[in-house]
């Protein structure tokens, strides 16, 4: 049985160790709390719609002097038959590339059950053309994925029993808006890991973005969070919530 569930503010902002105020200063914009997730902006994105010919990178996937991913903003052509063509694939698990190694994996996967509660995000999702950076490499994985609860990613909480809790408001969600979008409207989307402090490694967040030609689609943060765990973003280990 799947059970959708929502979380206090109060709550998600412990858990990314963090006030309202920090969090406010960290996006750049005034936020304001929905469900599991925060309004940026009042949802009225900030980026350039820019045209081009095909589906393709505005702005690179780059990595900051600490070598943590910086983000990227891309262009979604609604006539781009290669991206319906990738998202049935991956839909299928079929073809998919294998992936690299983001900033920390190497210490997250240390810990005990680490597959339960993280996935290897995408910061431009692969179903939207986001693995155009991505071969497998680990330099290029290092600009294009982080470290990413299932929770955040997928709405996937872990199962408690016969019982699985699922985050509507995942990066997921907000993706599929974007899929359904180009259907008709050409999209340009941005993505920006979020940090605390220079020193994590694993980012409290990710600021998403999107607008077509004619409108802002969303301005939002997802928490990079699970209900479950406690996450040291600095050295890469959690620890089960009491």
């Amino acid at each position: 049985m799947k059970k959708i569930f929502s979380m206090l503010e109060q709550d998600i902002l412990n858990l990314m160790h963090i006030p309202s105020e920090q969090l406010t200063d960290l996006v750049g914009y005034p936020v304001q709390y929905a469900s599991n997730y925060f309004v940026v902006n009042d949802n009225d994105a900030t980026i350039r719609f820019v045209s081009k010919s095909e589906s393709g990178y505005i702005v690179l996937h780059s990595l900051e002097l600490g070598k943590r991913p910086k983000g990227a903003i891309f262009y979604i052509n609604k006539n781009d038959k290669d991206i319906k063509n990738q998202k049935e694939s991956i839909d299928k698990k079929k073809n998919r590339l294998s992936l690299g190694k983001p900033a920390g994996w190497d210490k997250i996967n240390k810990n005990k059950d680490y597959e339960v509660y993280f996935h290897r995000g995408h910061i431009i999702a692969c179903s939207l053309g986001g693995d155009k950076e991505i071969k497998g490499h680990d330099y290029k994985a290092l600009k294009s994925l982080f470290i990413q609860t299932a929770c955040s990613n997928m709405g996937k909480d872990v199962k408690e029993e016969e019982e699985e809790k699922i985050n509507k408001f995942s990066q997921w969600h907000f993706e599929k808006i974007i899929k359904d979008t180009v259907v008709t409207e050409s999209v340009c989307m941005a993505s920006r890991p979020v940090y605390r402090n220079k020193a994590d490694v694993i980012p409290i967040g990710v600021h998403l973005q999107a607008v077509t030609k004619e409108r802002s689609l969303f301005n939002v943060f997802l928490p990079n969070i699970d209900p479950n765990i406690v996450i040291d973003y600095k050295k890469c280990t959690f620890k089960l919530k009491k």
